[in-house]
């Protein structure tokens, strides 16, 4: 089956339905940072639980901890059993919590403990669907239109980013956090009736062994291709300096930027716009070195970090925000759609996870980092550091590791889906 002109992925029926699942489920999932600030620090009048600073820290790694700790088990796991199946299992599990925490704000009965238990419990489902996800799309579309088909993601994804905030925080105002939730749970719902829908060729699976077994044969494909193992490694530099800035940010945008307490929020939407265009730039070039031209674009992640020294006008640092997350999703869709082609189908998943794993505990830990660094060098000197650790790395992988310039873009190729 091949997909012809403009949007050509999307007349291609399985992912037709996989775009739809996800695209739905984005759009609740843009619901939800907004929604949980208000789930956890609105009284419970207004349908919240009535918690502090803490309470919020707490919920929020609850949710990241839960994806952190499991998406290596759910890349086995993805790799091991029908990826299908760990999607809708995902969304079924993440309609569970989602609607039992909407149905505990609504009735003004919910607590920080039941919040925290169900975010982490919605995070961990998260683990499994991301690698399983990343690893079912070469079996929904034909080769030649799997960058393309990565790039509709990223523009529907983000999308959701420009509205979704913005559409939270009037459904809080009018009618309570809990509904962000009900949406939200909708959402897995659509989504999983949507997977449920795809139809592909059975993907090759890995001889049953122990589970370790299986973690050690993901991270030696890692090691087979170099270009991965030196790109994880930038990565991991990168999401430290991606860390520190989106805690030191906020602070310099509220004391030094025009309109203070909103001028993050502009700077974050500003992302979202320039998410929309990546996607856009990625559906149309075709580098003929994919992962290359990733790294090179990444180098422009110091350009954020640096507007905000000493800082530059709003504006700029609007633009500034544009181009940095722009160049981060151009270079995650040729990244993304390189590693689909060349790691071998049956450790895809648990390829992606570790990629994903990487982001997760990293970004964290650059978090940590950023109030000790910025009280020991000063804010300036700190923002300094994050724009060096999200640039320099990825110039010197490009820079020295052949590998990653040798990887070329590969022809198209039609899969045989199943019926």
């Amino acid at each position: 089956m091949h997909g012809v002109g403009r949007f050509g992925p999307l007349r291609e029926r399985p992912f037709r339905l996989l775009w739809l699942a996800r695209t739905g489920s984005s759009v609740g999932d843009s619901l939800i940072p907004v929604a949980l600030i208000f789930a956890v620090l609105n009284h419970h009048s207004k349908g919240g639980v009535g918690g502090g600073a803490l309470s919020l820290g707490v919920v929020w790694t609850c949710w990241t901890v839960g994806r952190a700790a499991v998406t290596v088990a759910g890349g086995v796991w993805a790799d091991r059993l029908p990826r299908r199946v760990v999607m809708i299992a995902a969304d079924l599990v993440r309609l569970g919590t989602q609607s039992i925490t909407a149905l505990l704000l609504l009735s003004g009965v919910a607590h920080v403990w039941e919040l925290a238990l169900l975010q982490l419990t919605a995070g961990a489902a998260g683990g499994f669907f991301g690698p399983a996800s990343t690893a079912v799309l070469p079996q929904a579309v034909s080769e030649g239109m799997l960058q393309k088909a990565n790039s509709l993601l990223t523009i529907s994804r983000s999308a959701t980013q420009i509205f979704g905030p913005a559409v939270a925080g009037a459904i809080v105002v009018t009618a309570g956090p809990g509904w962000c939730f009900a949406i939200d749970a909708g959402s897995f719902l659509f989504s999983a009736c949507f997977v449920a829908a795809v139809r592909v060729a059975p993907q090759v699976r890995p001889a049953r062994q122990r589970f370790w077994r299986d973690l050690a044969d993901g991270w030696q494909e890692v090691r087979r291709h170099r270009w991965l193992t030196a790109g994880f490694l930038g990565f991991a530099l990168a999401n430290v300096g991606i860390g520190i800035y989106l805690v030191l940010g906020p602070i310099v945008a509220k004391n030094h930027l025009a309109f203070h307490q909103a001028a993050w929020g502009l700077v974050l939407g500003s992302g979202a716009v320039g998410g929309v265009l990546a996607g856009l730039v990625a559906y149309r070039i075709r580098p003929t070195h994919p992962v290359a031209t990733a790294f090179a674009v990444w180098t422009l992640g110091a350009v954020l970090p640096f507007a905000l020294v000493p800082p530059l006008p709003l504006v700029l640092v609007m633009a500034a925000g544009a181009i940095v997350f722009a160049s981060i999703l151009v270079g995650n869709v040729l990244w993304e759609t390189a590693m689909q082609q060349e790691v071998r189908p049956d450790r895809l998943a648990r390829v992606a996870s570790i990629d994903m794993l990487l982001s997760l505990c990293l970004m964290p830990v650059g978090s940590l980092l950023a109030g000790p660094l910025s009280d020991a060098m000063g804010i300036r000197a700190t923002l300094l550091a994050a724009g060096v650790l999200m640039s320099v790395p990825n110039f010197l992988v490009l820079v020295l590791v052949r590998e990653v310039r040798s990887v070329r873009r590969r022809g198209e190729r039609t899969p045989v889906l199943a019926a």
